[in-house]
């Protein structure tokens, strides 16, 4: 303004133009259950002005399929021109082994006493419960003893498997020694061959004898006759049964 009152206006003008801003390097892990992929605390970003950014998000995302693959956390910082920057974070899920409880074990006298065992219940490594297959039948009993095993196939989603084995023993325990028997004849022809007992084993099978084996103290009139039988079953076990006549 001069001394006479005309003024002039001078201006100077700013004009603010809000460059881009940057974000951190995306971040990531591996861990081994969708479980622990837990959504991640977002980095903190000022735009090029210093001013903090509030994220939006996160987006879910990744190739998680029920058992691997990845889980993605995605957070969007736009500044206030509209500068817009993703931030991701991935988890590789990547299932660990498992592990099974100790092979079961047993000794029973008779096949019939190896029933199919309960499996135990086992979990994956993220906890979830596994089905297992099975049982398939093996071992070496040969219809008197030796063993009878029955397996089962757990596997999880990933893959991993282990067999858990449950082994019955057979080992045929002895008999019940038949009672021996006798009688009183009159005569040694009277002392004919006896009906036999029925004798089983301890598994219930009945047993064929051998003999008869005829003993005894008669001479001529007076004295005993004896019969003895063998019964022995398949494992070797075997007891004598027998009848004795005394001739009077």
């Amino acid at each position: 303004t001069d001394c006479e009152g005309n003024s002039q206006d001078w201006v100077y003008t700013y004009t603010i133009e809000r460059n881009d801003f940057s974000v951190p390097a995306n971040g990531s892990s591996t861990v081994a259950c969708i479980t622990d992929a837990t959504a991640p605390t977002p980095p903190s970003v000022n735009d090029n002005c210093g001013n903090a950014i509030t994220p939006t998000g996160p987006v879910t995302g990744g190739t998680f399929d029920g058992c691997e693959g990845t889980r993605t956390y995605t957070y969007i910082y736009t500044d206030c021109e509209g500068n817009t920057h993703n931030w991701v974070y991935t988890y590789t899920i990547e299932h660990n082994d498992f592990s099974l409880p100790a092979n079961g074990s047993s000794t029973v006298a008779c096949i019939s006493d190896a029933t199919i065992p309960t499996p135990p219940p086992v979990n994956d490594n993220c906890s979830s419960s596994i089905t297992p297959a099975g049982p398939v039948i093996g071992g070496t009993y040969d219809g008197c003893e030796g063993t009878r095993t029955y397996t089962y196939t757990y596997t999880d989603c990933e893959g991993n498997t282990h067999n858990w084995v449950y082994t019955y023993t057979i080992e045929r325990q002895p008999f019940t020694n038949p009672v021996d028997q006798s009688s009183t004849v009159s005569c040694i022809a009277l002392a004919v061959a006896p009906t036999l007992p029925v004798v089983t084993d301890n598994c219930g099978n009945t047993l064929t004898p051998t003999g008869p084996t005829i003993g005894g103290t008669y001479v001529n009139c007076e004295g005993t006759r004896t019969y003895t039988y063998v019964y022995t079953d398949c494992e070797g076990n075997s007891q004598d049964w027998v009848y004795t006549y005394t001739i009077e």
